[in-house]
């Protein structure tokens, strides 16, 4: 069995995903990115590597990188595996990553979340410093030769029925306002203009484009924890995406694990495996979103068995990299 480092993306989701292989013996968890306990030491961390980035110079790098593992102990040896996050704060960082392979002479994966039609995400830095690249985009896969992957997810404990009192809504949303925010205020004004109770939260929204400010949660982002207590207690997940084809979000794999309803415009969502038409309403423009699926009382059940889960994705990795070879030991 290898042995794994995972380099989060820092976020509290990100340890949802991988809730079910954390503390596992051959696992090692890191989801921040340095342990550093100034600011200033912070900011000098940020500009060293981008003055690193334009030069290929390496300022520190023992006592920099070394903060980069937040304290966690890695073994030298030749069996060892990083899995980085595509927003992993060190992803892109070529004399981290060059720093990586020598020392441990480990492989490195890339876990591609992101479409990269939204983020900075350099084919040949994929090529020439990853071993392989798993992307959820099956767009991306096929234009870069990349590997196609679910996304990861763990179900969390339930949460007890009274942690949901006050929560009672039809349509629920969350996320960044990016380049969909238009997209996003003309869905929740067909939905409120028919009666359809909305609990919408929408995040890093220009000052001059929020609307209905009074319906419209325009706040920091919540905890996950809250994100999943609304999304129980409402009828229905809203996913809206930036752009068509780049789907499915983590709404899709959220509305699967907790058999919910969503409504999607993903064009490509029946291509879905657990798709069912019952459950997932496909729209293009908001005006045909059929209100009936929204109010009808059903409970969905997509027959989900963990395909999306991070031990599942451990054993894919090591298929492709470990297969016929023995490991002992642990990271």
């Amino acid at each position: 069995m290898a042995d794994f480092v995972i380099m989060g993306n820092a976020t509290e989701y990100c340890e949802v995903m991988c809730r079910e292989i954390i503390g596992r013996e051959n696992v090692l968890f890191i989801n921040e990115p340095n342990n550093f306990k100034s600011d200033f030491i912070k900011s000098l961390d940020l500009l060293f590597q981008k003055v690193s980035t334009k030069t290929n110079l390496s300022f520190f790098p023992s006592f920099r990188f070394k903060s980069y593992f937040c304290g966690v102990s890695i073994s030298e040896r030749d069996d060892l595996c990083f899995i980085f996050f595509d927003s992993n704060a060190h992803a892109r960082d070529k004399i981290f990553l060059k720093y990586i392979r020598e020392k441990y002479k480990a492989k490195l994966i890339l876990y591609v979340m992101n479409p990269t039609s939204t983020i900075e995400l350099n084919s040949e830095l994929c090529s020439n410093y990853y071993d392989l690249v798993f992307t959820v985009y099956a767009n991306d896969a096929n234009h870069y030769g990349w590997h196609t992957s679910n996304h990861i997810y763990s179900k969390i404990p339930e949460i007890k029925p009274s942690e949901y009192d006050g929560y009672d809504t039809d349509v629920f949303f969350i996320g960044r306002a990016k380049n969909r925010l238009q997209k996003i205020l003309h869905t929740f004004e067909f939905l409120a203009s028919h009666d359809i109770k909305c609990d919408f939260h929408i995040v890093d929204a220009d000052e001059k484009e929020k609307r209905y400010a009074n319906d419209i949660n325009y706040s920091k982002w919540l905890p996950y924890k809250e994100v999943l207590k609304r999304m129980c207690r409402s009828k229905c997940i809203l996913e809206i995406l930036q752009k068509m084809g780049e789907g499915p979000t983590l709404r899709t794999t959220e509305a699967v694990v907790y058999n919910k309803k969503i409504i999607t415009n993903y064009a490509e969502a029946a291509a879905n495996p657990f798709y069912d038409d019952r459950f997932v309403h496909v729209f293009d423009i908001p005006e045909n979103i059929n209100l009936s699926f929204i109010k009808e009382d059903i409970n969905p059940h997509y027959n989900y068995n963990g395909e999306y889960s991070a031990n599942n994705f451990l054993k894919r990795v090591e298929e492709f990299l470990f297969k016929g070879k023995s490991f002992s030991g642990k990271a």
